[in-house]
């Protein structure tokens, strides 16, 4: 059972998402909250598998707070579901730590899909925001058998088989601590591996690396 906490200071909002996850066999909410303070203790209080966090909190930015409440429940994974589809927004919130994007235009079928994935440890970027992730790697590229031959994807095929390891897991939002523990390594090679990994591919941001990974295996499921 994949538990989840939501937070968001729309009552009605609230209301309709405990319906749609209500109805899965495999979804249970087990708390909600409405500005950063209760949720801060609501996700402390009930350690959920997955937060659901809006960006347009009373007095707060939620993007702001997604650090606190992952540092709360250890392991769990922060889905933004917002009005707000800047791309801006969906590149602050991966690099602050969250491993999803939902805007709330979006179906329900999105929402469930979209729960189930950052709780498997993957990344979710709604499909109407991913438009100019492709354009950005497709401008001044070639295809070539299924793989892009930007810079940054050569560079790529130069990496250590450990430094892709850790650079995936971190782009699917694992700390360090839980990088290691996955690949039975301490957090200090984690961060090494990383460091490497990012210098090699000449990457500044933890979304720029999403960007880089997510769109690598899209190409690759095609």
């Amino acid at each position: 059972m994949t538990t989840i906490v939501l937070i968001d200071d729309h009552f009605l909002m609230v209301s309709g998402l405990k319906m749609i996850i209500g109805g899965q066999k495999d979804l249970q909410v087990v708390g909600t909250a409405k500005d950063a303070e209760s949720a801060i203790e609501t996700v402390r209080a009930n350690k959920p598998d997955v937060t659901v966090l809006d960006i347009s909190l009373p007095k707060t930015n939620g993007l702001d707070i997604i650090a606190k409440l992952k540092s709360e429940s250890e392991g769990s994974k922060i889905l933004i579901l917002t009005m707000y589809e800047d791309r801006q927004y969906v590149q602050r919130a991966i690099d602050n730590g969250a491993s999803g994007y939902l805007p709330k235009k979006a179906v329900e079928n999105d929402l469930i899909y979209s729960i189930r994935t950052v709780a498997r440890g993957e990344i979710y970027i709604h499909p109407s925001l991913v438009k100019d992730l492709v354009n950005k790697y497709k401008r001044n590229s070639e295809y070539h058998s299924g793989q892009l031959s930007t810079p940054e994807s050569l560079a790529w095929n130069g990496l250590s088989s450990r430094e892709r390891e850790v650079l995936i897991f971190v782009a699917k939002g694992f700390s360090n601590k839980e990088i290691g523990a996955k690949l039975f390594i301490s957090e200090k090679t984690v961060a090494t591996h990383r460091l490497k990994g990012m210098e090699k591919l000449n990457l500044i941001s933890k979304s720029d690396l999403v960007d880089l990974i997510f769109f690598k295996l899209m190409l690759l499921k095609k």
